[in-house]
Formats: structure tokens, sequence, C-alpha cells
């Protein structure tokens, strides 16, 4: 519990603040300001940090995605005759390098599809993949089963529709449906996933609920050259977690991958992790940038509240003495001139908080940025207010305290 001398100290802190409410209320603002922008711009910082980790996330934090470059007939270089392009065969020998140590998923994709169900038509991605795939990107149904190596080698025509397909559509385990021109019977209801979010990372965005699935070796839809099947892309998951071995294995992927298409510029390797550390130092300078705006308006707010502070002293001078000649040490004026300043920035520092959240949800709601308030900007906020405070309102107590009880009560 706080002292008896401490509670009247705060007391008379807090009438002395009340009887000069515009200048404490002109005082506060400066802290306020400052707390109001540091809760925003931490929000805000916190927001887009986690926007990036859910972007990343979806692609596999220890997943590695190769993805084919523009076909032949889109390319003029003339190197392109020395490759065939991202194939199932780099695929396999992939798998066979790693062992062990991950899956490898390949794929080939046809967008906007009509999928027909009876007298329902959406267009969707049709995806023919190989049996890792669904281990490589960790896919799992909800009703039925996944494709298997059976149906890879017998050329099945069966499919693992998407549940927001399989809803719009209204189907269920094996209705038929038809892909363009080719019936497929469904095997299995994949369970929701969403999107696969990558922007800004050169690879092509994909909603797993509202794909079809179907056997690589049976996909309808599917390119080969010279009796090889042709991928839009590959999926690695790696068994490893740490960033350095994933960096190393990524390496010698793109070696390889390089080695088998002649040095061809015909494929794109986007590395998950890599991209985690990028975005998470850009977030770092970001909120220390940021954290560095709402410091000078604390700074500035420090200022004010000294000038005030000092203000205040210099009219109470003759209070001063009396409370001294009566027997108050330094020590009770000191603590009695602190409390004044740190009130006045708690003061601000709490309603600069309840602003600073409303500022962040309207700025979210206007501009469409997701803010996340974390235990650690809503704590070190007031706090840092409380802080200036002190710092700021060391001098002039300490100034008060230093003044002569014979000259104040003569001079005032």
């Amino acid at each position: 519990m706080l002292s008896q001398p401490l509670l009247l100290d705060i007391n008379d802190a807090w009438k002395n603040l009340c009887r000069r409410p515009l200048r404490s209320l002109l005082s506060s603002l400066g802290i306020g300001i400052g707390v109001t922008a540091l809760i925003a711009m931490l929000s805000i910082s916190e927001g887009a940090k986690l926007v990036a980790f859910r972007k990343i996330s979806s692609m596999g934090i220890n997943t590695l995605r190769v993805e084919a470059l523009p076909s032949r007939s889109q390319r003029s270089d003339s190197s392109i005759n020395l490759s065939q392009g991202l194939n199932h065969e780099d695929g396999v020998q992939l798998e066979q390098w790693l062992g062990t140590r991950g899956k490898v998923g390949a794929y080939a994709r046809k967008d906007n599809v009509l999928v027909r169900a009876g007298n329902k038509t959406v267009a969707a991605t049709v995806l023919g993949v190989n049996a890792g795939w669904f281990g490589a990107e960790k896919l799992t149904v909800e009703q039925g089963r996944l494709i298997d190596d059976g149906d890879i080698a017998y050329r099945g025509n069966s499919c693992v529709i998407g549940s927001s397909l399989a809803s719009a559509l209204q189907i269920d385990i094996l209705s038929t449906i038809q892909l363009a021109h080719y019936p497929s019977t469904v095997v299995g209801l994949a369970a929701r996933r969403g999107r696969l979010l990558t922007e800004g990372t050169g690879l092509s965005a994909l909603d797993f609920d509202n794909t079809v699935i179907v056997p690589l070796s049976s996909m309808p839809f599917a390119k080969s050259i010279a009796g090889r099947v042709l991928l839009d892309g590959l999926v690695i998951s790696l068994e490893v977690t740490q960033e350095g071995a994933i960096l190393s294995i990524a390496e010698q992927i793109k070696q390889l991958l390089a080695r088998n298409h002649r040095n061809v510029d015909d494929f794109n390797i986007v590395v998950p992790v890599t991209l985690l550390r990028e975005a998470w130092e850009s977030q770092r300078v970001f909120s220390f940038i940021m954290g560095a705006i709402a410091g000078l308006s604390l700074l500035v707010g420090g200022i004010g509240v000294m000038n005030v502070m000092l203000a205040n002293i210099s009219e109470q001078t003759r209070e001063i003495g009396l409370r001294m000649a009566v027997g108050a040490s330094r020590a009770r004026i000191i603590s009695l001139y602190l409390w004044n300043s740190i009130l006045l920035t708690l003061s601000g520092g709490l309603w600069g908080t309840l602003a600073g959240v409303l500022l962040a949800l309207g700025i979210e709601n206007v501009a469409g940025w997701e803010v996340v308030f974390s235990t650690f900007s809503l704590i070190i906020a007031p706090l840092s207010a409380i802080l200036t405070g002190i710092i700021f309102g060391l001098h002039p107590a300490r100034r008060a305290a230093a003044l002569d009880p014979a000259l104040a009560l003569r001079d005032s």
C-alpha cells in the first residue's frame, strides 16, 4: 500500500492540476498525441507483419516452389531449343535425389475450365498432379479419398474437388462431373484450405477451394513434348526446418534443374523462408521509423510539460517557501512536483491510448489495412508517457526543492 505522505503528495498534485484545467489540458495534449501516434503506428506495423506471415505461411515455411516460366511459344530467346521446359522427369529426379529429406509434388494446371454437374456450370482451375502432390501441399480430404498411385498408373478418370466448388455444384462423393467435355468421377472432397497468397512472389495464385484435382497421367489439358509431360510447377516440402538447411537444399535444387535445362532460365524457384526473413527485416525497419516519429511527438510533449511545470513553480514560489518553512523536506518537494508531472503525462497517456486504438481502427476501415493490437504496444504506450513525465518533470522538481525558504517568502 502507498504511504500516507505519498498519498498526500498525489492528492495535492491532482488538486494543483485541477486549479489550472486549461493549462493542464493543453500540456497533456502533446503527450496524448505522441501516445496516439505510437499506438496507431505499432498496431499498423504488427498488422503488416501478420499479413506477411500469413501470406508466406500459406506457401509453407519449409517448402520450395518451382514454377515454369512462359511456354516455348511465348519466348523469343533462341536458347529455348536447348531445354524441354519443366517436365515430369525433373520431378522424378528431384524425388530420388531428396530421398527421405522431403516430398515432391508435380502439377500441370489449366485455368478457367468450365466444370459442369447436372444443370450447374462453374469456371474453375483443373490441376493434374502426381500422388506426392497432396503430401507436399499438406492437403487432406473431408470425405472420400485422395488420388493415389493406382489412379496415376491406370490413368483413372477420378478427381478430388475443392470445398467451395463442391458446394457451388451441389455434388458429393461418386458424383460425375464434366471438365469441359471430359467426364470425371469425384472420389474425394478436399478439406477447406483457402487461397495460396502469392502477391509479390512471382508465383501464380491458386484457390484450393475452387479447384478440381485429377491424376497427372490422365489430365486432358496436360501438354507434352518428345514424350515428356510438361509441368507448370513443382512443390517441394522439406523435412528440415532450419533456415540454413532449407537455403542449402534450395541452392542445390536450383543447380540441378539448371543443369537439366542446360542453363536455360525457363523456371523460377521461390523460397518462402527467405521471403519471410526479408518481410520481417522490412517490418523491423518500418517499426523503428514509426516508433522514432512517435518518440519525437513524445519529446515535444515532454518539453511542453517541462515548460508548464516551470511556470507553475514560478507562480507557487511562496507556497513552496511556506511548505519548507513548516518542515517539508526537499525530498517531499521533489515528490510533490514529480507527481504533478506524472499525473499530467499519465492523463495524456490514458486518453492517448484510447485515441490510438480508435485511430488504428479508423485506418483499418478506411484504408483496408489490417491492424493488430499487441499487449506490448498497449502497455508500453502509457508507460512511455509516465517515463516522459519523470524525465521532464525531474528538473522543475529539483529546481523547486533548491529554493531557499527565506528568499522564497521574501520575493513572493
